[in-house]
């Protein structure tokens, strides 16, 4: 299954107008369009109903929605479908309760949503879609170029330059983490060693996997073994938590130079 087209539409919508609250209660969400066999108001028009599948918590949320708040989302739900000839013709939306859909726990990226770059966010974005729209290995593909976006991010800002990429995400990492000064043996003691020689395991990881499993290459046809929820979750939130670490590692190190400069 792929990400659902629908509900990208619907919160990028939403995100234009100002209203992430609404826009972020659609995260992981799912929709499904249900036409009757009445016809409406325009020529050859449906009657039909905007189906909205999300999580227990989520969905609870939506329902206490005020009107006005709802009628934000039907208004985006009309910029896809408006009415007229021969169109669905959506009369309401339905909110309803999708059980699978509580198994994805995704880490939160609050730091994150402060960086500037609308790229890093559309990558956070398209993690958590493909994980709703069970593509598992899109998701794969998108944990590593998330954390691809963040060192090029840091890099860049850093340097005042651009980075000449050529795809070695580790060779990326290595120029970022020295920015950073994140090189292992940097480490005060064992433990916080033992953490930052953790990312680079990380990192090599998604990257592995995402090389040998992702939609990013063909395949043989030898290799039956298909990427599963788990691996993709795991990856996604792993690549989550270290973007976040290194964004904040980053502030930390530029807030560093301003009190120097005082």
């Amino acid at each position: 299954m792929s990400e659902d087209e629908d509900i990208i539409k619907i919160r990028k919508i939403l995100q234009s107008q100002n209203r992430k609250d609404l826009a972020d209660l659609l995260k992981v969400s799912r929709s499904r369009l249900d036409k009757s066999s009445t016809f409406g108001r325009y020529h050859y028009s449906v009657l039909s109903t905007f189906n909205i599948f999300s999580p227990l918590k989520q969905n609870e949320e939506l329902k206490k929605l005020s009107e006005e708040d709802k009628d934000e989302i039907f208004s985006a739900i009309l910029t896809i479908y408006p009415h007229g000839d021969e169109s669905p013709e959506i009369r309401n939306i339905k909110y309803c309760i999708d059980f699978d859909l509580d198994d994805i726990n995704l880490v939160e990226t609050t730091n994150l949503e402060r960086i500037d770059f609308d790229y890093i966010h559309k990558q956070i974005e398209k993690c958590e879609n493909k994980i709703a729209g069970e593509d598992y290995e899109g998701a794969i593909t998108n944990s590593r170029t998330l954390i691809e976006s963040i060192c090029l991010f840091i890099y860049e800002k850093s340097k005042g330059e651009e980075y000449e990429y050529d795809g070695n995400l580790l060779k990326l990492h290595k120029e970022v983490r020295q920015i950073l000064k994140m090189e292992p043996a940097n480490g005060e003691d064992e433990c916080l060693k033992q953490i930052l020689s953790g990312i680079i395991s990380i990192i090599t990881g998604v990257s592995a996997l995402r090389n040998s499993f992702s939609d990013a290459h063909g395949r043989s046809p030898e290799k039956t073994y298909v990427i599963d929820k788990r691996h993709a979750l795991l990856s996604i939130n792993l690549a989550k938590t270290v973007s976040e670490y290194l964004f904040l590692s980053y502030e930390k190190l530029e807030q560093n130079k301003k009190e120097n400069k005082q």
